[in-house]
Order: C-alpha cells, then sequence, then structure tokens
C-alpha cells in the first residue's frame, strides 16, 4: 500500500475484475470465544452493500473458539474500489477477500494481493505495475 496512490486504486481493481463478472466477498465477520460470538467490528456494511448473505461457522467444540465467515454474492466492482480506497485512507481493515472464478484479491492496511490462474494476467499485472510491484515474494516463474 506505500507503494500506491489513491488514483491507481480503481485502475487495478478493474485490471483483475472486469465490469461486468460476477464478484463475491468472503470475510471474518465473528470470533467465537467461549462459545461467544463477538463482532469482528470491520464495518463492512458502511461500505459495501449487504445482500446475499451467507455465513459459515468454523469452531472446535473441545476449546469452544472459533470463526464465523460471511460470503456476500453479487458484488459489483464500484464496491471494491470504494473498499480498497477506504483501507487505503486508514479505514479499519477486517481479514477479506474478493473473488471469482478466475482470480482472488485480498486487501490489507499493507498489500493488495492478487492471485489468479490465468498466468498472462499475472504477468500484464507484474510489467503494468511494476513499480507498485513487490518482487520479495514473487515466486519467479510461478505466476
Amino acid at each position: 500500500m506505500d507503494n500506491l496512490n489513491i488514483d491507481l486504486i480503481p485502475h487495478i481493481v478493474g485490471d483483475v475484475f472486469k465490469e461486468d463478472d460476477t464478484i463475491s466477498v468472503i470475510f471474518i465477520s465473528e470470533n467465537i470465544s467461549n462459545n461467544k460470538r463477538y463482532s469482528s467490528k470491520a464495518k463492512i456494511g458502511k461500505i459495501i452493500k449487504m445482500k446475499n448473505w451467507h455465513e459459515t461457522v468454523v469452531k472446535d467444540d473441545a476449546s469452544r473458539e472459533g470463526v464465523v465467515y460471511a460470503n456476500i454474492t453479487d458484488l459489483i466492482r464500484n464496491d471494491i474500489i470504494k473498499y480498497c480506497t477506504k483501507i487505503y485512507q486508514g479505514y479499519n481493515e477486517a481479514y477479506i477477500s474478493f473473488y471469482n472464478d478466475k482470480s482472488l484479491l485480498y486487501v490489507s492496511s499493507d498489500v493488495i494481493d492478487i492471485i489468479s490462474n490465468d498466468i498472462g494476467k499475472i504477468a500484464d499485472l507484474k510489467q503494468k505495475y511494476s513499480k507498485q510491484f513487490d518482487e520479495y515474494y514473487d515466486n519467479g516463474d510461478r505466476f
């Protein structure tokens, strides 16, 4: 994120997800401790319109600890741009990933990570954003 500027965010998101793509998001909405659910306080609903919400509870019965994953389908690309822009501006981040059948975009206050099964797309992104791309974590020939 330190290598980005706010004007690049819509371009990066647009290069990963096309306007008519079907996009979903998954994030940790709650933590479970001693069988009690506690909000992660991500406040994602203030940025992204919450529709088609589905929860998956993952809990270890022995320790009574776990997490609640929230999955939202049918996002629009502008929701991702708004969220990434807010994180860039210092908004409270969530453990969140935006995805479709071709790509996954993870965003935090430190990074925007992009995973894709389209090798050409990754190569193009590396070239287009070479000044922002951190080669330390590059897998070499593996895209």
